[in-house]
């Protein structure tokens, strides 16, 4: 029986399951990844994937994860569909054996039927977002150790916020950014989305965020100019540096699943809402864009979207939001 390491005891328990049931290999293997990536995420979120927090996983939670897909890691809706039938199979199964109380889905998937509309707290606010910007030079909070190394990462996580907040960037097109990606004289920098590419105009803030970043970095690890380097790269705490991969001699890159425990990290050291996530971040400065009088068209390109369906329900908070200023 072949083995999937890495799976928390329970999840382990329904691989077996599906094992027991003859499904082919390649299905198992595809489960196996979803699930994988769910956990990741999971640990994020929760700081521990044990059968105590999932029992504690509601629906609320659970639709996050499926909007950071879509939004975030701009899955096709046939994707992020398979991936639910996926996770939901393990919740059924968890449920049939008694590992959980309550099923979750059954609220999710009623909660999905229903035509849900954007409220204030989709978004974060101006005030909001300066609090979380304040908040990452600041020591407040943090361990010993992460005070030692602080100052070496202030520039790149202030970068990566205002690229989230301004620009709407998701965290996958972050962590997809190349040395020969930013072009700092022309103040532009080139986005890749799978096989799409945009460029985007940085304001001159922002520019100087990513060129201090930049040259905070040792230059005997630093990006390679006009390289295939990945622009921000990772960071080593026990060593006290950014981490470089001598077998490829290149800097490590940044993962998405880093970035997203950054984020969450430093929104609780901020004191903000606990569920303020990328998310927010981007559906800000997309609504942002819109309120400025942008065509849809227009945003649509901006932010490399699929369709400009995505923008019915920022146009519908927006004409709400006008009614009950009247």
């Amino acid at each position: 029986m072949e083995e999937y390491p890495h799976l928390p005891e329970y999840a382990d328990s329904y691989i077996v399951y599906l094992q027991k049931k003859d499904r082919t290999k390649s299905t198992i293997k595809r489960y196996y990844y979803d699930l994988l990536d769910f956990f990741a995420w999971v640990r994020v979120m929760k700081e521990n994937d044990d059968l105590h927090t999932i029992q504690h996983l509601d629906a609320v939670t659970l639709n996050e994860y499926f909007l950071f897909l879509s939004e975030q890691r701009e899955y096709r809706t046939a994707t992020t569909k398979r991936v639910f039938t996926v996770i939901k199979s393990l919740f059924s199964f968890l449920h049939a054996h008694r590992k959980i109380v309550f099923n979750p889905f059954s609220e999710l998937e009623q909660t999905l039927k229903e035509d849900i509309h954007f409220t204030d707290d989709d978004f974060i606010s101006e005030e909001e977002y300066k609090i979380l910007f304040q908040t990452l030079s600041s020591y407040e909070g943090l361990t010993e150790k992460q005070q030692k190394f602080r100052h070496l990462l202030i520039k790149r996580n202030e970068a990566i916020l205002s690229l989230l907040y301004r620009y709407g960037i998701t965290l996958q097109e972050i962590t997809n950014i190349e040395m020969k990606h930013v072009h700092f004289t022309q103040h532009e920098l080139t986005v890749i989305n799978k096989n799409e590419t945009r460029l985007i105009l940085l304001d001159d803030e922002t520019l100087q965020l990513l060129y201090h970043y930049k040259e905070d970095i040792p230059e005997s690890i630093r990006p390679r100019k006009y390289s295939s380097d990945h622009f921000f790269i990772a960071f080593d705490y026990q060593r006290g540096t950014y981490r470089f991969d001598y077998g490829k001699y290149e800097p490590k890159p940044l993962t998405v699943i880093a970035i997203q425990k950054m984020l969450r990290q430093e929104i609780r050291r901020s004191c903000l809402r606990e569920r303020i996530s990328s998310q927010h971040l981007r559906r800000t400065a997309i609504l942002n864009l819109l309120k400025e009088g942008k065509a849809e068209e227009e945003v649509q390109i901006w932010f490399g979207l699929k369709s400009n369906l995505t923008l019915n329900r920022y146009e519908a908070y927006l004409e709400t939001t006008e009614m009950k200023k009247r």
